[in-house]
């Protein structure tokens, strides 16, 4: 393969997903703005903690399906009948995993005394009301995949901003009707997941139509590639749980608990700003990911070492210069977005660029280690740095609140970036 055409397609693909991502994180921040203005700090905290707790839980319960499938469909493209063989058997396992995951989430939200935690009231009521998005994530994240496997990144352009502009559309009719609450917000929330998922599964029926691939819930791979399929995604499912502490989820909750609702909604504010340093990253890896799986099959190592090293200097420049920006007008970017009730969330923004800029130079550890079949690294990798997050949470943020779980963040991705570079070198030089 020729590497100036690779590029040129990554670079094609950017545009169009980067402009999605661009457009969808603008709706999406306009959509907080709304929330956090009119709920205060304290009850955006409350609302920024449940999600959070709905969506850790079901990193932990639901099975991470989508890279699997972006691996196995992408390695045997070709073959219509064995890629149509791996979509079936994806979609299966995401939703039955997804059942698994509501239903675990619920029980334990009747069983555990959530409540006691003098956080809200009212805590396992919204947690019950958020946990019905949980039926639809995965299948939403599985279908994206597909879509990036088959190179229809302009269809994602599309999920992005509608999904993104119904949201906030309903969420600007809370607030003309005079009826913005947690319960609401939430609500709307789930309803927006829903939405995405029909969304999603109209784009995907004309996309498999297309390629003349049908989807076959009776017609599975054979007894030894359903067992490849497995092992490969509990490895990334298990990595993935261990990989918690690369979300803004378990900072909030931790947060949360710790140091009370109203130092949650000072980070969740925060890290909602630095989320267009994380928009950059989004895109390239959503792209990179099926390329490096393609270049693995061909064994093309040297384009494969080319395409990460020119992806991280776009992807770490970019977040530079927007970091830099964000750094030297936080306070107006703050009054502006949030209001004056959030002012006190400027130190924690100040350290969170810091972290989004080592995250973002980092992106390429996660889908390099899969792609290059090695889950067990990553495995090995999350180990390590979630606990080195872990313990720096636990001594970081009684003392500092928002600041402690800003600088835990930080910390954890420079580790991450460092020690993922060593695993990395270390495996292709056994590949090379």
């Amino acid at each position: 393969m020729i590497y100036e055409e690779l590029k040129n397609r990554i670079i094609k693909n950017f545009k169009i997903i980067g402009s999605g991502k661009i457009l969808g994180g603008i709706l999406s921040a306009l959509t907080l703005l709304i929330i956090g203005r009119f709920l205060g700090v304290k009850e955006f905290g409350i609302f920024s903690i449940v999600i959070s707790i709905v969506e850790i839980l079901n990193i932990i319960f639901s099975l991470r399906v989508w890279d699997t499938s972006v691996k196995f469909i992408g390695e045997n493209i070709a073959s219509k009948n064995l890629a149509s063989k791996y979509l079936s058997y994806s979609f299966i396992l995401s939703s039955t995993s997804s059942i698994f995951s509501y239903f675990a989430i619920l029980i334990l939200t009747l069983l555990l005394p959530i409540e006691s935690l003098d956080i809200s009231e009212d805590i396992k009521k919204f947690i019950l009301i958020y946990s019905f998005a949980v039926l639809f994530i995965s299948s939403n994240e599985t279908i994206d995949g597909i879509l990036r496997t088959f190179d229809r990144y302009k269809e994602i352009f599309k999920i992005n901003v509608f999904t993104n502009l119904f949201r906030f559309c309903l969420i600007l009719f809370l607030l003309l009707s005079n009826s913005i609450n947690i319960s609401y917000c939430l609500s709307l929330y789930v309803l927006t997941y829903f939405f995405g998922l029909l969304l999603r599964f109209f784009i995907l029926s004309n996309v498999m139509k297309n390629n003349e691939i049908k989807i076959n819930f009776l017609d599975l791979p054979e007894k030894r590639e359903k067992i490849n399929f497995i092992k490969f995604m509990l490895n990334a499912h298990f990595s993935n749980i261990l990989n918690l502490a690369n979300d803004k989820n378990l900072g909030v909750v931790v947060v949360g608990f710790i140091a009370g609702p109203f130092y949650a909604g000072l980070y969740r504010a925060a890290r909602a700003i630095v989320k267009i340093i994380r928009r950059i990253m989004d895109p390239v890896l959503e792209i990179v990911f099926p390329e490096l799986v393609k270049l693995e099959a061909e064994k093309d190592f040297k384009n494969y070492k080319k395409i990460i090293v020119d992806s991280t200097k776009l992807v770490s420049i970019s977040s530079i210069i927007i970091g830099l920006t964000i750094f030297i007008f936080a306070p107006n970017i703050i009054s502006i977005f949030f209001g004056e009730q959030f002012l006190d969330s400027e130190s924690a923004l100040k350290i969170l660029i810091f972290a989004m800029i080592a995250h973002n130079a980092s992106y390429w550890v996660n889908p390099s280690m899969l792609s290059l079949g090695r889950p067990d690294y990553l495995s090995l990798l999350t180990i390590i740095t979630t606990t080195v997050y872990c313990i720096s949470l636990y001594f970081m943020v009684e003392p500092l609140k928002a600041d402690g779980a800003a600088a835990s963040l930080a910390i954890r991705n420079l580790a991450t970036l460092i020690l993922g570079t060593y695993l990395y070198t270390k495996v292709i030089a056994n590949k090379s």
